[in-house]
């Protein structure tokens, strides 16, 4: 729960709005943004929303920054002996950028909609929401 207004304010609209506003998949989400003509817009994480954008038949876009940001994550049953080798591999990918280099190459660099870096083509604040 929020203690700040415009979030509350949000999470108000949102719970009560009819029809609702949730959906049960991402792709139910993107799917609902492609046919309502500018009328709805779906929140998920930046990583799945870079890599629709990317996507044909390239009709979405990210709209202002991120929320939050959260690292790569890699899960492992409780008590693995895989646990602390898969974390420092994944430390080491990041701290030499191949995650970045990686990311750029199936998203981008291979992405069906030209370029797009996943740079904000709208400028979005709480102000505008």
């Amino acid at each position: 729960r929020s203690k700040i207004a415009v979030y509350e304010k949000m999470w108000s609209y949102m719970k009560s709005a009819e029809p609702s506003v949730f959906t049960k998949t991402t792709a139910d989400g993107v799917a609902r943004v492609r046919k309502s003509k500018g009328k709805f817009a779906f929140l998920l994480e930046s990583t799945m929303n870079e890599y629709i954008e990317q996507r044909k038949p390239c009709d979405t876009m990210k709209v202002g920054g991120n929320l939050d940001s959260k690292g790569y994550g890699v899960a492992t049953p409780k008590g693995s002996a895989l646990r602390n080798a898969v974390n420092l591999a994944v430390l080491k990918l990041n701290e030499q950028g191949l995650l970045d280099k990686l990311k750029n190459k199936w998203w981008y660099d291979k992405g069906e909609c030209g370029s797009g870096g996943g740079d904000s083509k709208v400028s979005l604040n709480v102000t505008t929401i």
